[in-house]
């Protein structure tokens, strides 16, 4: 561990926390969604403005919302959930597979470069010299 961190100038600490990929990372919080948050993804759905139109839409809307029954907070509960659903990511398990998707993405970064290299340089060359 220390040969790691003289070698990175970096603390043991440091060190510790990525070996261990950081034990937040994988605590994620559960919850089940709010109506009232349903509610809101919903309206700032229709009404894409941004933020500060989202702040003005809640105080417009807490009326409509107190107004609506229990059947349809549950079809909002369910329309968000099947939203949330298609948004999902996966968490990387192990270092080893952080490194395997990082391998992955750098070679394929490497590649496009290369050709883009090679098709400027050698085809727009060989273009520039024909007469």
């Amino acid at each position: 561990m220390k040969t790691i961190t003289l070698a990175n100038h970096k603390s043991i600490n440091c060190v510790q926390h990525e070996l261990y990929l950081g034990h937040n990372s994988f605590c994620t919080r559960h919850s089940k969604p709010s109506a009232w948050n349903a509610f809101c993804w919903k309206k700032k759905k229709e009404h894409d403005d941004g933020m500060s139109a989202l702040l003005a839409l809640v105080q417009q809307a807490s009326e409509e919302y107190r107004s609506l029954s229990m059947e349809d907070k549950a079809a909002l509960i369910e329309e968000y959930m099947r939203h949330k659903e298609r948004k999902t990511f996966g968490l990387h398990a192990t270092t080893k597979s952080k490194v395997n998707d990082i391998t992955g993405t750098l070679k394929a970064i490497k590649n496009e470069v290369y050709f883009v290299f090679f098709f400027f340089f050698h085809v727009l060359a060989a273009d520039t010299f024909v007469m």
